[in-house]
């Protein structure tokens, strides 16, 4: 992968993250202080989304099958960096509740494992000939 296939990745994975703040910013009471159920559909929901983005974006960029593990990798660093300051201010900038972080973290922290078994998924080599 080239330097400006990384770049272009790193870039995406920024606009997704900072896409994904702002509908937090909206809808995150929605998402996050609605009960188990509305927790537990918003953490697959996340998880399944990032899996189709990463998807489309492979395919778009033309990013090898093999490369996937660190198209995820560098399409997730933006917003795990994003996302540390979003938690330390997490009632300033959402508008949630301070009780909220945590379950808020635990669907951030489930996506991104879904993104990455998916991406190694995605990566493994062949069993068939």
């Amino acid at each position: 992968m080239t330097t400006r296939q990384m770049i272009i990745l790193g870039l995406l994975g920024f606009s997704v993250w900072l896409n994904g703040a702002v509908m937090f910013r909206f809808g995150g009471a929605l998402m996050f202080e609605s009960g188990p159920l509305a927790l537990a559909l918003s953490g697959l929901a996340i998880g399944l989304s990032v899996c189709v983005l990463l998807r489309s974006i492979m395919s778009w960029r033309k990013v090898a099958a093999a490369d996937a593990v660190t198209a995820a990798v560098i399409l997730i660093l933006p917003g795990l960096f994003g996302d540390v300051a979003y938690v330390l201010n997490f009632s300033a900038i959402t508008g949630l509740q301070t009780t909220t972080a945590g379950p808020f973290a635990a669907v951030l922290v489930f996506g991104t494992a879904v993104l990455l078994a998916y991406a190694l998924w995605l990566a493994r080599p062949s069993r068939i000939p």
